[in-house]
């Protein structure tokens, strides 16, 4: 049996994105209503906590944009189609008005494969297809409740997310890898030059810029 599609706005519950004029007050904070932005979701379809800004006095109206575990956060503007699950620790996060929300009906699709299938680069293209050009491209939630998904049967979409999650983790460990190895080697570099170059940046004439001159009049004598 081939597998169904459906319109994504009959499988989810998609919430368009809130003012930016919630947003005047985002600032890299420690307290306050951490706002989830297009900065945030990783290539591993994550959110990175590490880089998570914060309201400090959440403005009224932003209930309605609340995150909760099982979301999808896509970005609608200007890098659209970064997409992001949302883990057990989404806790009171609330998405920017670069993004919308996609609330998964658990029992017609499964979230992970939901995410896995809108980063899926075919799909990707569908919606850029979609975007209204611009000086900045913007997908609207209206063109996005109209997107095809294929659903495979409840049970292979099972086997896909854990088969998904794997490989997740597996990124993940590769990419903390490679950030380790990346420390090491400027490590090893500034280990070795680190003050030959301070040395040579100390021993550096400082050149200051030219005097200017002023111009000399040219005298003309009159003959009278």
């Amino acid at each position: 049996m081939r597998p169904k599609s459906l319109p994504l706005g009959h499988i989810c519950e998609i919430t368009a994105s809130p003012s930016s004029d919630l947003f005047a007050t985002l600032a890299v904070s420690t307290v306050g209503t951490p706002v989830v932005t297009p900065a945030d979701i990783t290539s591993t379809q994550r959110i990175s906590t590490e880089t998570l800004r914060r309201l400090p006095d959440a403005p009224a109206g932003l209930e309605r944009y609340r995150l909760r575990p099982g979301d999808l956060v896509l970005v609608r503007l200007g890098s659209v189609g970064k997409v992001a699950l949302l883990g057990e620790d989404a806790g009171d996060w609330v998405y920017h008005s670069s993004c919308i929300r996609i609330r998964p009906d658990a029992e017609r699709v499964n979230p992970v494969y939901l995410a896995a299938y809108l980063a899926h680069q075919p799909v990707v293209d569908q919606l850029l297809s979609h975007v209204q050009v611009g000086t900045v491209p913007v997908l609207t939630a209206d063109s996005l409740r109209s997107l095809p998904v294929v659903l495979p049967a409840p049970d292979v979409q099972q086997i896909m997310a854990r088969a998904l999650v794997e490989v997740g983790v597996q990124m993940d460990i590769q990419q903390q890898i490679l950030t380790r190895l990346n420390c090491v080697r400027q490590g090893l570099l500034a280990h070795v030059l680190g003050d030959e170059l301070s040395e040579s940046a100390a021993s550096r004439p400082q050149t200051s810029s030219p005097e200017r001159r002023t111009p000399r009049t040219r005298r003309t004598n009159r003959m009278s």
